[in-house]
């Protein structure tokens, strides 16, 4: 029984790991783009669309080009892996990597709801005034009670109009997956892989490379064209 308990707890774990990482391919060429640097070898591949449908939602399909970087450290040396070194060139183009923590921004339901709540906005106010005082003649207390109303108008948001809470889970659980199977940063002194998030709605006749630069060392990492 224990032998079982351990294999069930060992199938488990290497399921956890298969959904928070990227596991590099053997070697650089078993990717369709390859090139080295002084202290590396990278490699990278796009992810087709209907995978990137199938792994994460179809929003990021149309929003997002996925790629999968693989770094392989030579002989020794760490490598610094930056997503700043990196950029996705298409056309006339070079788009930046989104930052893992930032993804969520650019979901549509991420935008400020304030935007459309903006003017004009007109806001009415009533109340009751109540003045107490002393009778100059009398020497008796005395009160008197009025009402008072107006009206704004102004160009600015709601203030009664809070951001609402995320309600959807499966769209933060995408998210979290999408950071989870990022290209790690820091150094790494064996082979490591992720992906890259590059918004852009991707068109089949685009044509892509990646480019890797730092310091006097730039690298192309040519994609084959989209069919």
């Amino acid at each position: 029984m224990r032998a079982f308990r351990l294999a069930g707890v060992l199938l488990a774990s290497l399921a956890a790991a298969d959904d928070t990482a990227v596991s590099p391919r053997p070697k650089p060429t078993d990717y369709p783009a390859h090139d080295s640097v002084k202290t590396a070898a990278l490699a990278a591949a796009i992810i087709p669309p209907e995978q990137v449908k199938k792994m994460f939602s179809n929003e990021t399909s149309k929003n997002y080009v996925v790629v999968e970087v693989a770094i392989y450290p030579q002989d020794g040396h760490s490598f610094d892996i930056d997503l700043l070194d990196f950029e996705l060139k298409t056309g006339d183009q070079m788009l930046r990597a989104s930052e893992p923590r930032d993804i969520g921004t650019t979901w549509p339901s991420a935008k400020n709801p304030s935007i459309g709540n903006r003017g004009p906005n007109v806001t009415a106010e009533t109340g009751v005034i109540v003045d107490r005082e002393t009778d100059p003649v009398t020497g008796r207390p005395r009160t008197s009670v009025g009402t008072y109303q107006g009206v704004a108008v102004s160009n600015y948001p709601r203030p009664d109009n809070p951001t609402p809470p995320r309600t959807n889970p499966a769209q933060s659980d995408i998210e979290d997956k999408m950071r989870r199977m990022a290209l790690p940063e820091g150094p790494a002194k064996a082979p490591v892989a992720g992906y890259l998030y590059f918004r852009h709605q991707k068109r089949k006749q685009d044509s892509f490379a990646l480019n890797y630069s730092n310091d006097d060392e730039s690298i192309d990492l040519k994609f084959p064209k989209t069919p």
